[in-house]
């Protein structure tokens, strides 16, 4: 299967004299395969072909024996047909006034494969085996140049053990391969003893043994051996002992276990820095909404809170650099925050700023209001992000110039009642104002 072959033929007449320069169609399994897959031309004078599929000229796309449809191995037709009326794609073209007529031979011909022997399990252990340990290993046979797995097939394993000369046959097992094309193994190590010897009378040398694999040839497959295969060794039982605890698999489970705990604490520490970036924000924005509502220098406090975001967002990596404008401010803000926010709260309290320092009107209560406004919207979006339910600091809106009523020297009792200092709720006296 997938080798290439060669074709020798000649095309004569009846009273056996050649035909030559000839186009011969050549088939492969002609019952279903209707299109030639070559051609090839009878040489003048001797009226023979001699075509090789490994050969460019004759064959260019250099194809070997392929798989034709689900066939892999089995009997194939090869037909060398001339056909002077026929014209088929890929084939010969036909001839205008043929003088001989058409003729084809078949042969049947037996594909095989050739395999490949990989190691599935590897048995063989840097720090050796104990007497009685169980010795377990597995192999995989595929089709050489397919890659695809062997079912059904035998396959041989010869146990042998070393005599301090050469290696010596203990012990033959067999195993069919499964539909994975895999087969597999297991003998109990008995290190320097040799089953089936009499005590002392034959000995493996420091306990060295070795297990030999050897595909047995069928009818559709040429048989394969693997010779260098893994040494099983006798281990140091002290070591042993010793190491008992930090086997491979305690090693495997401790590494899972950390892993997980370092990316569970990667986890936790990306949430406490994003947790913690949107709370210093949200202070920033909220002292700002504060300030609008307590201060008369609306300008002031907006251009505050535009400077006191350009610090933060500078020292997290999105820089304010001298050539970038508002809008590209506000988009780098819009890409940290990762649609926490809305943009249009975004691009309204951007606008009033431009609206603040760019232009050369009056910033009134309108103004103040509609950054309020976006202020809590996305003071709001922050804390619900964070978990959090925050009261509505907004007002109604507000036309005058100053804002709410304040009492001067109040604060809030453990009762939550809201006091001012040195006035009793007798003689308490509302709307007094800063």
């Amino acid at each position: 299967m997938k080798e290439s072959f060669h074709i020798d033929a000649k095309l004569a007449q009846v009273n056996g004299n050649p035909v030559g320069g000839k186009c011969l169609n050549i088939y492969l399994d002609p019952e279903t395969n209707t299109r030639p897959f070559a051609t090839a031309i009878t040489q003048d004078g001797t009226g023979e072909i001699e075509w090789y599929s490994g050969d460019p000229d004759d064959n260019p796309s250099r194809k070997g024996v392929e798989p034709s449809g689900q066939k892999l191995e089995g009997f194939r037709t090869i037909r060398i047909a001339y056909e002077p009326t026929k014209e088929l794609p890929g084939g010969c073209k036909a001839e205008t006034t043929p003088v001989v007529n058409g003729s084809y031979e078949d042969i049947e011909v037996l594909v095989r494969s050739k395999v490949d022997i990989l190691l599935k399990d590897h048995w063989a252990r840097a720090e050796g085996y104990q007497d009685g340990d169980i010795v377990t290993g597995k192999v995989s046979i595929l089709r050489d140049r397919l890659d695809v797995s062997v079912e059904g097939e035998t396959v041989i394993f010869t146990f042998q053990y070393w005599n301090g000369t050469g290696y010596v046959t203990n012990n033959v097992e067999y195993s069919v391969t499964n539909e994975k094309g895999e087969a597999n193994f297991s003998f109990v190590y008995s290190g320097k003893e040799v089953p089936g010897e009499t005590k002392g009378n034959e000995l493996a040398v420091n306990g060295q043994w070795r297990v030999l694999v050897h595909f047995q040839e069928s009818a559709f497959f040429q048989e394969e051996f693997l010779n260098s295969t893994p040494t099983i060794i006798l281990g140091d039982i002290a070591a042993s002992s010793d190491t008992n605890f930090w086997t491979f698999r305690v090693i495997t489970v401790l590494g899972i276990v950390f892993s997980f705990a370092l990316l569970i604490g990667a986890i936790m520490y990306r949430n406490y820095n994003e947790r913690r970036r949107i709370e210093i924000i949200r202070g920033i924005l909220t002292d700002s909404l504060m300030s609008l509502k307590a201060s008369n220098d609306y300008i002031a406090t907006i251009f505050d809170c535009y400077k006191q975001l350009v610090r933060f967002f500078r020292s997290r990596g999105a820089m304010k650099k001298v050539y970038e404008t508002t809008r590209e401010f506000e988009d780098a803000v819009n890409t940290m925050l990762g649609g926490i926010t809305p943009p249009e709260d975004l691009d309204t309290l951007f606008s009033i700023f431009e609206e603040a320092r760019y232009s050369d009107h009056e910033i009134g209560a309108d103004q103040r209001d509609r950054a309020m406004e976006a202020l809590q919207s996305i003071i709001n979006h922050l804390s619900n992000s964070l978990g959090e339910s925050m009261l509505n600091r907004t007002s109604s809106t507000e036309s005058g110039l100053y804002g709410s009523v304040v009492k001067a020297g109040s604060f809030v009792d453990s009762e939550g009642q809201t006091r001012i200092a040195g006035i009793d709720d007798d003689d308490e006296r509302d709307g007094f104002s800063l």
